[in-house]
């Protein structure tokens, strides 16, 4: 079976993507977006993942059964963090605000 190899030109075109990539997370970094700054790094992260298995690890130049088994690792991946996160937010939480003291014992008992 022949398979046909990517050119130079490729590999130098997604270097420059990862690198652009790379600058975005760094510069998010300094943006403080509140929760949004660990949606847009995963996000960003998952592209820089993706480039880095399809080109240099060469998937895209392979059968779709090699590729099959980080689909589907990617997928339970999802899966289990989808189940993370719902457990976490509908956690109940036990309140933080301080327990009164209670009252000294001679104060309970009435006076005769």
């Amino acid at each position: 079976m022949t398979v046909k190899h990517l050119s130079s030109r490729t590999y130098v075109i997604v270097w420059l993507a990862l690198m652009a990539l790379t600058l975005a997370s760094y510069l998010l970094s300094l943006a403080h977006l509140g929760r949004g700054d660990v949606v847009a790094a995963l996000l960003i992260a998952t592209v820089k993942t993706v480039l880095v298995l399809l080109f240099f690890m060469h998937l895209v130049e392979q059968r779709f059964a090699n590729a099959l088994p980080m689909i589907v690792s990617a997928l339970l991946l999802g899966l289990l963090l989808t189940l993370m996160i719902s457990d976490v937010t509908t956690r109940e939480t036990i309140s933080r605000t301080p327990i009164p003291p209670a009252p000294p014992p001679e104060a309970a008992a009435a006076p005769r």
